[in-house]
């Protein structure tokens, strides 16, 4: 009997295939201008796992393992590996080296989009109908939700009180990235114990919006909101989501808020 079969033959030659691939492959591809849907980014939030199409990512990185395949053998080493059912070995190391980041390379393709947070302060209704009195006390209110220097933005928490004919909640609206607000999410949603988080904005704009009847009004103020982060605090505002009016259903898409990004600051452990 002889000592070396082709099943044998087939073993060492994937072995020498295994030895010449690279360290590193990035087998899911993202097309440039491929980007996340709002009902994605609302998953993201959420914390769901099931994030991306899981028959488009599977298809996806087959093709990248064809591919990696493709440059190291030709045809007859292909059969002949398939035939003897070593070829899976070879493709199973070629995955073991994959490191793309679909969802990443999403995120970055996505652009900015505009979110809200929520903050602890509601304005009434019908302001027309207050006193002096009682707009000065309402913008104090709003202020000091905001943790806001009251003299420093005393005209621009008036006209926030005045202008917002059916009231609503009081939130922190900007425009920006995806990643750095679904990191902190992550950061939250996926240890426990939870680290806390510091969120905060330099001279943001201010909106009062009512979800009810689609109405609101957005001033920018001087100084640090900061504030604990919450993701459940946390809306990406969008048309018709189905969460009652959004600002984007208010005043229409494009709309870019005043004030820049907020920061995100992790406290440091005991």
């Amino acid at each position: 009997m002889a000592d070396i079969s082709t099943a044998d033959l087939a073993e060492a030659a994937a072995e020498l295939v295994i030895s010449r691939l690279d360290e590193k492959y990035s087998l899911v591809y993202v097309d440039r201008g491929d980007c996340l849907t709002d009902e994605q980014i609302g998953k993201m939030f959420a914390g769901e796992e099931e994030v991306l199409d899981s028959e488009w990512e599977s298809e996806n990185r087959w093709h990248g393992e064809n591919a990696v395949l493709d440059n190291l053998l030709d045809e007859d080493a292909r059969d002949f590996l398939a035939e003897h059912d070593a070829l899976e070995r070879v493709r199973a190391a070629i995955s073991e080296r994959d490191e793309s980041d679909p969802l990443g390379d999403l995120m970055r393709e996505t652009g900015s989009k505009l979110f809200r947070y929520r903050l602890d302060a509601e304005a009434e209704a019908d302001p027309w109908r207050f006193s002096d009195e009682k707009v000065e006390d309402a913008a104090r209110t709003l202020g000091s939700a905001a943790g806001l220097d009251f003299l420093d933005n005393a005209g621009a928490l008036r006209e926030l009180v005045a202008h917002a004919s059916y009231g609503g909640g009081l939130y922190v609206l900007w425009r920006g990235d995806v990643k750095p607000v679904y990191d902190a999410v992550c950061k939250i949603r996926w240890n426990d114990p939870a680290p806390e988080i510091t969120v905060q904005w330099t001279d943001p704009e201010l909106l009062v919006l009512d979800t009810w009847n689609g109405a609101g009004h957005s001033v920018r103020v001087r100084g640090t909101v900061r504030l604990p982060f919450a993701p459940d605090r946390l809306s990406l505002d969008v048309a018709r989501s189905g969460h009652g009016y959004s600002w984007t259903d208010t005043v229409g898409g494009g709309y870019q808020p005043e004030g820049d990004e907020p920061e995100f600051i992790e406290s440091d452990a005991d």
